[in-house]
């Protein structure tokens, strides 16, 4: 049996100045009333099916597991006498056709409870803690909250608190305004309490960090973003800040204080004034004073040229290998499917076609017809027609569009040229973009082997380790030189990666410089996998309906003795800390380390994002997000303020980087070292302990920090056993760019018992109208029953798991089958439709995985059977990162001279413990 899983697995540039005016970097000068004018006004489980007539038949019960027996590998479960015996109940079916009842089993695994308080024990519950942070007394030591990591399950219920900032006093704030910090879900922290100090930060081993997630889509943001009314955008004369909740009013309220630099700025007379109802208005009822997070309608001296529309060019490989793969056909249905969705609110959005085998096939649109003009000469790529002709109003052309992709599905279908000249087509692209700005929707599935561009073949690594090659390396360097192009004209480029070998790690720089997003489907076969044609059609479309920002640039201000030192996400960073952004997606993150370069000396520090942009239906906003952090001088305090989600977030990005620009050893060695040190600063600084063999323990704000680093080190982005390179890829890509959400979900997998879920599970909640899950298991086989079934979904795929022992009625109820021998593993387009309670809730809680998704990425369902195909079973569980993997050591962590993907957590800890020396 295979035992490996079979699939997956920069510097900054400067810039010219975009196109666009960037007062985030130049800000205009803020013209202020004289200070002479007159003094203004004062501040004012499975159910149970009820039929007497119809025998019971009973799940059988599972004896309690050994909690510290998870080093034994999951996939022993075949070859290995099962670890408990199951004795199902001989009832007999006497009616095969009605329903049967099934007796709920006590569950396999209590969710661990706090012990009662000890002297290094909890003594108050993690939302406390958490919530009173900003409030406590920064010269008062806080109350210790020890937990020991060996020998105990992880806290997993933590995984599930929200992101949350830390409460200010309302008297530090302008107007007292409880929703003066931005939302977490927008802005937040590694720590909600900041070191004053570069030795006290050094000594605690943490990193500095915000993750930004700045345009979230409506259904994930948790408050709708105040709008200022008017377009007064009031700003600090010094250090271009914008006026916040932070600030305060001096002179008798004519002059501001910066929250930034502290610098005294006159308050402009349209403070007070309200242009739209033309009459004295209440400066403390403004947005910008009550709210952490505001958009500000941009004025006229913040763009250069008029707001532009929307634009998109679709780039289309018709090479034989791309016809082969049926994947046109589908693209085409999915663009017409998604012609009514592609923002369009003001009727200016426009489009283009253009295809690439072995020369550049453009489409002029301008009539009710498509006409096809081939420009072959690659060397030297012009525009054979107006640009007016090739880029045409959607709503215009709309009979023209519609015509072309319906001939697309065969117009291509006798073609026998295996060349794709990719570079020439997105030279071409960025020629009709350059006077507007606009996205590149490339689709390919073949290798670009002619022109500009052409990927060659990569050198053979010889008896070098896979540690010892690089994460992601680029092949050529024409596409991170095209990227550079793009961006200085505001152009965005979104890739579909289809089939196999095509160079993920290559074609990702287009994206990875332009803001834009990778999707990768890999041995893409249309007419062999219709899953994936549904995957395909349902993430097109879901791109293109994204009301994204356009022509956008962001940037951080930090307070005195703070600089932001790296940036990380898809982006181009402007010299010295502007992130170019030619598109905004929804709910895409971003993320920035921090360095401390003097001591603090106020009680607070502040950070301010402004991110410029443009909406999808021409209206130049700035959102604004302001977060504040209380100062501490306590390691505890800053230990117990961790965020560990964004704590692991960051160490993430920190090594896919080195990764990425070295050794993909490199990355994995500082996931570890940066894991140990933090726990044995903690140890040595918090607790007075040093020994290797003392109890490994951190506070419970960071007990999940080992469980997330070890869910990245088993991704496959890092881990060491063989993965294919464009798999490893794409989990690299995915592990830089999902919102926090997704990406948590990604790291720590949703794992969830479906024979035995609570009565509720898979129905509504009348409050939220939305999908109620069954409460997620440690990511342990041990949770395994071989008569059960389950659920696990890491946002990229849906797994169902049906134990080899599972009765026949389950079978039957679920799936529709007479028998376990009649379930069939494989990737399915959709469930079966069963009219039984268990499948229609289970069909409810499926989907509500795909369609209440935050990203644009869609998830497929596997069907797994537990002695079925043993790649989809080896696929399954190495998602169980709680386990030992085959490629894992067989003695304890603590004999581990370096740390190994295959651990178990149990291992992991105890590697972590005998290096905290």
């Amino acid at each position: 049996m295979n035992n490996n899983p079979p699939y997956n697995g920069t510097p900054h540039h400067q810039h010219p100045q975009a196109r666009v005016a960037s007062p985030l970097g130049t800000p205009q000068q803020q013209t202020s009333p004289s200070p002479q004018f007159e003094a203004r006004r004062q501040k004012r489980h499975y159910p149970r099916i009820q039929s007497p007539d119809v025998p019971t038949a009973n799940y059988p019960q599972q004896p309690q597991p050994n909690p510290h027996s998870r080093t034994t590998s999951p996939f022993q479960l075949q070859q290995q006498q099962p670890q408990f015996q199951y004795q199902q109940q001989p009832q007999p079916f006497q009616q095969p056709q009605q329903f049967q009842q099934f007796q709920q089993p006590q569950p396999a695994y209590a969710s661990p409870t706090p012990p009662p308080p000890q002297p290094n024990g909890y003594t108050h519950s993690y939302d406390q803690t958490m919530n009173g942070m900003a409030s406590m007394n920064l010269h008062q030591q806080p109350s210790r909250q020890d937990a020991a990591l060996v020998g105990q399950p992880a806290l997993i219920e933590d995984l599930r608190h929200e992101t949350s900032t830390p409460e200010i006093p309302p008297n530090y704030t302008a107007t007292g305004s409880p929703h003066a910090q931005v939302n977490g879900c927008f802005n937040h922290s590694t720590v909600n309490a900041f070191p004053f100090n570069n030795a006290l930060l050094k000594k605690s081993k943490l990193s500095l960090g915000l993750v930004l997630q700045p345009y979230l889509s409506d259904k994930v943001q948790k408050t709708e973003v105040p709008v200022v009314p008017d377009t007064v955008v009031t700003r600090c004369s010094r250090c271009k800040t914008y006026i916040n909740p932070f600030v305060q009013f001096t002179a008798g309220a004519l002059q501001w204080k910066c929250n930034m630099c502290g610098m005294e700025n006159d308050v402009p007379q349209a403070f007070d004034w309200d242009v739209i109802s033309q009459q004295h208005a209440d400066r403390y009822a403004r947005p910008e004073l009550n709210y952490g997070c505001v958009d500000f309608i941009a004025p006229a001296e913040y763009t250069i040229r008029p707001p532009q529309p929307p634009v998109y060019v679709f780039v289309l490989d018709t090479s034989y290998q791309a016809i082969q793969t049926g994947m046109l056909a589908v693209v085409a249905d999915a663009i017409l499917a998604s012609l009514d969705k592609i923002p369009n609110e003001d009727g200016r959005t426009k489009v283009a076609f253009i295809t690439a085998d072995n020369a550049v096939g453009f489409h002029a649109l301008s009539g009710n017809e498509a006409e096809i003009l081939v420009v072959g000469d690659l060397a030297d790529m012009y525009l054979p027609r107006a640009a007016s002709e090739l880029m045409v109003n959607l709503v215009e052309s709309r009979v023209a569009v519609e015509d072309l992709l319906q001939k697309m599905k065969t117009m291509y279908s006798n073609t026998h040229t295996p060349a794709n000249c990719l570079g020439a087509a997105l030279q071409a692209a960025r020629k009709l973009l350059s006077p507007t700005g606009g996205k590149i929707v490339c689709f390919q599935a073949s290798i670009p082997n002619v022109g500009d561009g052409a990927v060659k073949t990569k050198p053979d690594a010889g008896n070098k380790s896979l540690l010892d090659l690089p994460l992601m390396s680029a092949s050529v360097p024409f596409y991170k030189n095209f990227a550079a192009e793009c961006t200085k004209s505001q152009v965005c480029a979104d890739m579909f990666i289809l089939g196999d070998a095509v160079d993920v790690a290559t074609l990702n720089v287009i994206p990875r410089f332009t803001g834009g997003q990778t999707h990768v489907f890999p041995g893409f076969n249309a007419a062999a996998k219709p899953a994936e044609c549904l995957r395909l059609k349902e993430e097109v479309v879901s791109l293109l309906s994204e009301q994204i920002g356009l022509e956008a640039v962001m940037r951080t201000r930090c307070s005195q003795g703070i600089v932001c030192h790296a940036f990380f996400g898809n982006c181009t960073t402007r010299i010295p800390d502007i992130m170019a952004l030619p598109n905004v997606p929804r709910d895409q993150s971003y993320c920035i380390e921090l360095a401390i370069e003097e001591e603090i000396k106020t009680q607070f520090v502040h950070f301010q994002t402004a991110l410029l942009y443009t909406t999808c239906f021409g209206e130049r906003r700035i959102r604004v997000m302001n977060l504040c952090l209380p100062v501490t001088k306590s390691i505890s305090e800053l230990f117990a303020s961790v965020d560990q989600v964004a704590m692991a977030r960051l160490l993430c990005h920190q090594a896919t980087d080195k990764g990425a620009n070295s050794k993909l050893r490199d990355g994995r060695d500082y996931l570890s070292k940066q894991t140990v040190d933090i726990c044995g600063a903690y140890g040595k600084e918090v607790m007075g302990i040093s020994s290797a063999n003392a109890q490994l323990s951190v506070c419970r704000p960071m007990s999940l920090l080992p469980l997330l680093i070890l869910g990245i080190l088993k991704s496959p982005a890092f881990q060491d056993s063989p993965v294919p390179a464009d798999m490893r890829s794409q989990s690299a890509i995915l592990l830089r760019t999902l919102p926090t959400a997704a990406w948590l979900n990604f790291v720590h997998p949703n794992f969830y018992s479906l024979h035995n879920m609570p009565q509720l599970a898979g129905t509504l909640d009348a409050a939220t109208d939305k999908c109620i899950m069954p409460s997620p298991l440690h990511l342990s086989s041990e949770k395994i029953e071989a008569h059960g079934c389950y659920l696990l979904e890491d946002g990229q795929s849906i797994y169902i798991w049906v134990g080899k022992q599972a009765v026949p009625q389950l079978c039957k109820d679920l799936l529709g089958v007479s028998s376990i021998n009649e379930v069939t593993s494989g990737q399915v387009p959709m469930l079966p439709q069963v009219k039984t309670p268990i499948s229609e809730r289970l069909e409810k809680m499926v989907k509500h995985l795909q369609v209440d998704r935050q990203v644009t990425y869609y998830p497929t369902i596997y069907i797994i059977r537990e002695d079925g195909d043993p790649m989809l079973r080896s696929r399954f569980l190495s998602h169980l990162i709680e386990d030992r993997q085959p490629t894992g050591p067989t003695t304890a962590g603590a004999n581990q001279q370096n740390v190994s993907s295959g651990m178990s957590y149990f291992q992991w800890l105890g590697y972590i413990r005998s290096k905290c020396q």
